[in-house]
């Protein structure tokens, strides 16, 4: 199930010498479209430092499929959203538009963190309700 699509361009800065898309920036428009998604809910990362919820990367990991080159229009979409006690774990798949295959699958974890006590604390009840009524689902 898609919970949230976003399409892309592949720009020729985002390839590597053999002109396929370096692996390193599908981990970016991952959390591009991680970012576009939880905007689109009305929730985003500003405020205060030293006061604000912080969600840091601690896992992540993509099985490659098939390359994508310049001028590629591409597909991310996030498939599963995993709520744990503190965790949100993301799952993508990004597809070749005008190809229409499978290029990556990409899974990364981020832990709900609060900056001014300097440890994970519980994902807050506004986002969980939020992203379990966009398809999220709770960790059993």
């Amino acid at each position: 199930m898609v919970i949230y699509s976003k399409t892309y361009r592949v720009y020729w800065s985002e390839t590597d010498a053999a002109l396929m898309m370096h692996f390193s920036n599908f981990f970016r428009v991952c959390e591009r479209t991680e970012e576009e998604f939880l905007s689109a809910l009305g929730l985003n990362q500003s405020g205060q430092p030293g006061r604000r919820l912080l969600m840091p990367r601690v896992h992540a990991e993509c099985d490659y499929e098939r390359p994508l080159r310049p001028g590629d229009l591409y597909r991310v979409d996030i498939v599963d959203v995993i709520i744990g006690r503190s965790s949100i774990t993301w799952r993508y798949e990004i597809y070749d538009e005008a190809q229409g295959y499978s290029s990556a699958r990409c899974t990364i974890v981020s832990v709900v963190y609060d900056e001014s006590s300097d440890r994970a604390v519980e994902v807050p009840q506004e986002i969980r309700e939020r992203l379990i009524k966009a398809g999220a689902r709770l960790r059993v």
